[in-house]
């Protein structure tokens, strides 16, 4: 789209402590969608200097090919492209990678609601025009917050796993699991990372 190019041009500019290299654990991959190549080329480079690996598509019919072979650990579309739409990108991407972040970017304010976007699937919408560093912190927050959830998820399993512990009579040895467990947990919720930036 070609509707609020020049400001993400005009404010390429990173202070070092804000990049998504030094917010993110270790390289991530991400899928950059638009049928503007400058959108996509401007997206790409710049996530590239900080760190990511950056795969593009200029459709959404040519990001389900690229998401049926390889995963991501964040993907960013265009709401409105030829052929299938940002929208429904997002519902398909969805039903492929559940957890996927994905970040939806429009010009057409008007005719797409928040709520529309993230009942869809998305982790965030962002509006045109946008800096490169609002786009930059959105995605580590939303990396962090992903990988947070992943790390909850895993420990509620483990909580599953101890309870049939517990069932099966080794209740000494079930309850110093559990109560290491509740305290990771509770450690999790209360350093703050969910915290919107």
């Amino acid at each position: 789209m070609t509707q609020g190019l020049s400001a993400p041009v005009a404010t390429m500019t990173f202070a070092p402590e804000h990049s998504a290299q030094t917010l993110t654990m270790d390289t991530k991959n991400c899928l950059i969608v638009d049928d503007e190549q400058m959108i996509v080329t401007l997206i790409s480079e710049t996530l590239t200097t900080r760190g990511y690996r950056c795969v593009t598509a200029s459709s959404g019919e040519q990001a389900l090919e690229i998401l049926a072979e390889s995963s991501f650990d964040i993907m960013i579309t265009d709401i409105q492209m030829s052929g299938i739409t940002g929208i429904e990108l997002t519902k398909a991407a969805k039903k492929l990678y559940e957890d996927l972040p994905i970040i939806v970017v429009t010009g057409f304010v008007e005719e797409y609601s928040y709520d529309e976007v993230i009942e869809a699937g998305a982790a965030d919408f962002i509006r045109k025009p946008f800096s490169m560093l609002e786009l930059e912190t959105r995605m580590a927050r939303i990396i962090r917050d992903a990988n947070l959830l992943a790390v909850m998820r895993k420990r509620g399993k483990d909580l599953e796993a101890v309870s049939t512990l517990m069932i099966a009579g080794l209740q000494e040895e079930a309850y110093e699991k559990v109560e290491a467990l509740r305290e990771e947990i509770k450690r999790l919720k209360e350093d703050g990372s969910l915290k919107k930036e």
